[in-house]
């Protein structure tokens, strides 16, 4: 169950060898204040105070406090290296994980789930800070017993061979007591990302449930995750009983074993008085704090890291993989296909579009009208794979659509313009394209005023509106996609700017389509789409005038303004 997580943690860990080795190597240098700590006792006692020499006593007592402080310091030596390792580990955790999130998104057409923006914010934070803690702590515990083990083998072997089974059957023990926490904890985190989920969906249909009155319809389903979160994180915390057993199998019966043993090594003089104060340290003051820690804060860390770890890899690996990107493969002419297309935006709703079939052959200039709010836009995100179709197939080129793909490009409304510069933005969808191949297409669409080394801000900042529709035009027009979809992609642009931009990406060849903003460009158009009323009606500009009174009448809407053309509303 936790090999997922054990996995990505390793693949992000090993990522960075040389601070993990420095962590690794402090481990021995910080063993050896523990070690010179029992040491100094056995001999502030054994040949100081119990000699009756002060003097010596004070000198090993002065030379115990100058080994603590230079502990101290070195401690401090750890942090550096630490750093290394957990801050680029959350960077890389974010990044995968909005990633995995925004892919299953846009290609399921489902929206960023409350569990998606948990994982991103909360579980990836949350799993920085156990990583820093399991370390840093593991680090300090481990150096701690490895200080401890040479100090006791130093004082007499026979010493190690009472202590090390008790600790090998603590060590089995935590092991026990890892995966009974971890089977919990995992529940508990589920409980917590599926009661995320279910609040997220009830605010957001916050203003149906107060128009409907449905407050307790859509309380229930989340007070009833409420109590499963609840119960989950009662019966983690019953683990807690576990955490006994093996502290007393690993400190208590060690040290009740050295105790019995002790008359009979200090009666062969293979030990001191002093020595066993010591050992009773190395064990009460060393390897217990260092086992009570593992037990009560390191097992829940550990089980609460990989559970979280195994959840981020469950997100991570189980999003659908990405579009393939790059040219069109050579010579292919994809016809796009609707059969019998059906979507709705709710399941009790009236379908958008119902029972749609069209075929537009490669090559083809086609222009979607309708009314607003007819689906002229939901038409464009189902034919480019933004959204799903409820009934019904979509396929360019004998494939379902997907977004990202080589085959097909959308030009959407709003134009999309990041931070970078003119020549970034425009060769975006085509990266190999020369430096003269961009200042051509960006003269042809009008952009003579911007050159290649301009930067622009976040959205296009210091852009007009029309110029960030042109900007991405050209970027359009630049791509080797064969299927251009404009979903008004024109919406700011004059009459004769529209004009000039259609004709521009009829003659870059391939299929257009485009979701018309003016009347204009459907009698450009080789064949037009009317959307109404849930169908589609397929023809050409003049077979429309003869044979639908809608059109006529969309027609009619245009034709009196013919200086100043009127914004169709979507």
């Amino acid at each position: 169950m936790t090999r997922a997580g054990w996995r990505l943690l390793w693949s992000l860990l090993r990522r960075r060898p040389r601070p993990l080795l420095a962590v690794a190597g402090l481990v021995v240098v910080l063993a050896a204040p523990t070690t010179l700590t029992g040491i100094a006792v056995a001999h502030a006692l054994e040949d100081g105070f119990f000699a009756h020499r002060a003097g010596t006593g004070l000198l090993w007592v002065c030379l115990l406090v100058q080994v603590r402080l230079l502990g101290t310091v070195a401690g401090r030596l750890l942090f550096p290296p630490l750093v290394r390792v957990v801050e680029p580990l959350r960077d890389e955790l974010v990044t995968a994980v909005v990633t995995a999130g925004l892919r299953r998104a846009v290609q399921q057409d489902a929206r960023v789930p409350g569990t998606a923006v948990r994982q991103a914010v909360d579980e990836v934070e949350q799993a920085r800070m156990l990583v820093a803690s399991v370390l840093r702590n593991a680090h300090a515990t481990g150096s701690v017993a490895v200080g401890a083990v040479i100090g006791l083998g130093l004082l007499d072997p026979a010493i190690l061979l009472v202590e090390l089974p008790c600790l090998a059957a603590a060590a089995v023990g935590y092991r026990l007591l890892v995966r009974a926490v971890l089977r919990r904890q995992r529940r508990c985190l589920l409980a917590e990302e599926d009661l995320a989920d279910h609040v997220a969906a009830a605010f957001a249909a916050r203003r149906d449930v107060a128009a409907f009155a449905a407050h307790d319809a859509a309380a229930a389903p989340v007070l009833e995750r409420v109590e499963r979160a609840r119960v989950a994180a009662r019966d983690l915390r019953r683990a807690d009983a576990i955490h006994v057993g093996v502290v007393g199998v690993g400190v208590d019966l060690g040290l009740i074993l050295l105790l019995v043993l002790a008359p009979v090594l200090i009666g062969r003089g293979r030990l001191g008085t002093g020595d066993l104060v010591a050992a009773v340290y190395y064990v009460m003051f060393a390897l217990g704090p260092a086992l009570r820690f593992l037990v009560y804060g390191g097992a829940d860390w550990l089980a609460e890291l990989l559970g979280l770890m195994t959840r981020l890899s469950d997100a991570v690996t189980g999003a659908p993989p990405p579009a393939r990107t790059g040219p069109s493969p050579a010579g292919r002419r994809p016809a796009v296909v609707a059969e019998s297309v059906g979507y709705a935006y709710a399941k009790d709703a009236a379908p958008v579009l119902d029972d749609v079939d069209f075929t537009v052959p490669f090559g083809t200039h086609v222009a979607v009208v309708g009314p607003s709010g007819a689906g002229k836009s939901t038409l464009a995100a189902l034919l480019c794979g933004v959204r799903r179709p409820d009934r019904g197939t979509v396929r360019i080129g004998g494939a379902p659509p997907a977004p990202g793909s080589a085959t097909l490009v959308l030009a959407p409304q709003e134009p999309y313009v990041f931070a970078g510069t003119v020549r970034e933005n425009l060769a975006y969808l085509a990266p190999a394209a020369a430096d003269a191949t961009l200042r051509r297409a960006a003269d042809a669409f009008g952009l003579h005023r911007l050159g290649l080394d301009q930067r622009l801000g976040a959205g296009g900042a210091g852009l007009s509106a029309g110029e960030r529709q042109l900007l991405t035009l050209a970027r359009t027009y630049l791509s080797a996609a064969a299927v251009v979809v404009l979903d008004e992609a024109t919406s700011h642009l004059d009459p004769d700017a529209e004009h000039r931009a259609e004709l521009l990406m009829r003659r870059r060849g391939g299929t257009l389509i485009v979701i018309a903003h003016r009347i204009s460009s459907a009698a450009r158009a080789d064949r037009v789409l009317l959307v109404d009323e849930g169908g589609v009606v397929a023809a050409p500009h003049h077979e429309l005038l003869d044979r639908s009174p809608r059109y006529r009448q969309l027609v009619g809407l245009w034709e009196p303004a013919a200086e100043g053309v009127p914004h169709e509303r979507r």
